[in-house]
C-alpha cells in the first residue's frame, strides 16, 4: 500500500492557484524528483505536505489516514532557504536536539563541522545551514523527507556525498524522499521516479529510473 496519497488536492495562494486536483502516491522508500519552472508552487506543495500549511482542499492520507498537525509530522521538509527551520535567537545546535540526539558519525556523514552547531543560523552560509536542517529533519522518527534544492549551494563533491547519504538512508530505514529541482541531471541520477511538470500544468510525465550514485 502506498506511504503516501495526495487525493484531490488543490493549493491556493495569495488568492493564486497553484495546484488543483493534484492526486499521486509514493512508496516506502521511493525517491519522487519533481522538476517544474519557478513560479509553478514547488516551495508550497513541500509546505502543505510537511504540515507547514493546510491545503485548500483535497487530502493527504499518511499510511491510509489523514495526515494531521497534530505531534511530530513523519513528512520533514527542508526548504531553499534553509534559515527558515531555525530559530534566529538559538543556536543551530539546539534546534537539532529539540528534535532529536544525533551522533557525531551523523556530523562526519553530512560533512558539518561541530563549532556550527554553537552558532545562530545568522552566523553560518547557507551551504552550512542546508546540511544542519537535513541533520534535524533526518531524525528516525521521519518516514519522508523533502528536500527543496537543498544542495544547490554546494560545490559537486559534497553534493555527491550528501545524496549517497540521504539514498543509503533512504534504503537502510526505509525513507521516502521528494526531491524539488532545477538540475535535471541531479534528478535523474537520485531519483527513482521523476515528475516533470510543463508551465502550464495541463500536463505532466512521470519517468521510471533505475538510480545511482557513487
Amino acid at each position: 500500500m502506498p506511504l503516501l496519497e495526495l487525493k484531490q488536492l488543490s493549493v491556493t495562494q495569495a488568492g493564486k492557484v497553484l495546484w488543483q486536483n493534484l492526486s499521486f502516491s509514493l512508496d516506502a522508500g521511493e525517491r519522487l524528483g519533481i522538476s517544474a519552472p519557478s513560479g509553478t508552487g514547488k516551495t508550497t506543495l513541500g509546505r502543505v505536505l510537511a504540515q507547514w500549511q493546510a491545503p485548500s482542499s483535497g487530502q493527504i492520507l499518511f499510511n491510509q489516514q489523514p495526515l494531521t498537525m497534530k505531534g511530530y509530522c513523519p513528512i520533514q521538509l527542508v526548504p531553499q532557504h534553509p534559515d527558515k527551520c531555525f530559530n534566529p535567537f538559538r543556536s543551530t545546535g539546539d534546534s537539532v536536539r529539540d528534535a532529536w540526539s544525533p551522533d557525531n558519525s551523523w556530523l562526519e556523514k553530512l560533512r558539518i563541522k561541530p563549532e556550527w552547531l554553537t552558532r545562530r543560523p545568522n552566523e553560518l552560509s547557507g551551504g552550512e545551514l542546508a546540511r544542519i536542517a537535513l541533520l534535524r529533519a533526518l531524525d528516525p522518527r521521519t518516514q519522508i523527507l523533502i528536500a527543496d534544492e537543498v544542495t544547490a549551494q554546494l560545490d559537486a563533491q559534497i553534493q555527491a556525498e550528501i545524496w549517497k547519504v540521504l539514498i543509503d538512508e533512504s534504503q537502510r530505514r526505509p525513507l521516502s524522499l521528494i526531491i524539488f529541482s532545477h538540475n535535471k541531471a541531479l534528478l535523474e541520477k537520485v531519483s527513482t521516479k521523476v515528475w516533470w511538470v510543463d508551465q502550464e500544468k495541463n500536463s505532466s510525465i512521470f519517468s521510471n529510473l533505475n538510480a545511482s550514485i557513487c
